[in-house]
């Protein structure tokens, strides 16, 4: 609680913690009647307020956050499974609209772009909190976590499902590209432990971030060129 109060840029909200939907509308109530609080947080509160009280209806019980309720930490992850999977499903539909009205951007664009941010910009978010807060063992954590994730559970789980259903069938897949993007997240993670081991060791420097997104801007400019036929695959 220190750390909110000290590292929250000035506008900590102390409060007691309902885990019901009637937290939701008091944190509703006290975005929009708040004085000084920035119009684009008031523009999305609204549907912030829809969104939490979905996830408060169904979660909870099991919210870990009310420390009462810490033991029930199994239920509550696979609670957030599920509502991660629901808000994917409506991602990737929303992904298909763009392509089936707009057949100019492919998919594979869109998978670089939209999907791809849109999964990764809530660790995002998650990871700057924590370092607002001084955690910045969890940012760093949380986002190397969710990578893992991203790989032994979110591309592994369907293909186990998959190969459930059809007996162990060979999964027929457009891999083009693939050896490209296979570079680059090994480049990526060798730049990351190269910062990891750089002197000082094991701490991360301001100077580190912009060569990052440098790199994350590089990555999204040379793969929409290729996608769009600028110019050719760096790797076959």
């Amino acid at each position: 609680l220190n750390n909110i109060k000290e590292y929250s840029l000035g506008r900590p909200w102390v409060h007691g913690y309902d885990a019901t939907i009637v937290g939701a509308w008091g944190h509703l109530r006290h975005t929009l009647g708040t004085n000084g609080m920035p119009l684009i947080q008031k523009f999305v509160a609204v549907p912030e307020f829809i969104i939490d009280s979905m996830l408060r209806l169904t979660l909870f019980p099991v919210d870990v956050k009310d420390i009462t309720k810490e033991s029930r930490w199994p239920l509550c992850f696979a609670g957030a499974m599920f509502w991660l999977a629901i808000f994917s499903f409506f991602m990737l539909e929303i992904a298909n609209e763009i392509h089936y009205n707009i057949p100019a951007l492919p998919n594979s664009f869109l998978g670089i772009t939209v999907c791809a941010i849109g999964t990764s910009f809530p660790n995002a978010v998650a990871s700057v909190l924590m370092a607002q807060q001084n955690k910045p063992a969890a940012a760093i954590a949380n986002a190397l976590g969710s990578n893992v994730q991203n790989v032994f559970l979110a591309m592994a789980l369907p293909w186990v499902i998959y190969q459930l259903q059809h007996g162990g069938k060979p999964i027929n897949q457009n891999v083009a590209g693939i050896n490209e993007g296979v570079v680059w997240m090994c480049g990526t993670l060798v730049l990351v432990i190269a910062f990891v081991l750089m002197p000082p060791f094991c701490k991360l420097s301001y100077a580190y971030g912009p060569i990052l997104v440098s790199v994350y801007l590089a990555y999204l400019v040379i793969t929409s060129g290729e996608t769009f036929g600028w110019w050719p695959p760096l790797v076959k």
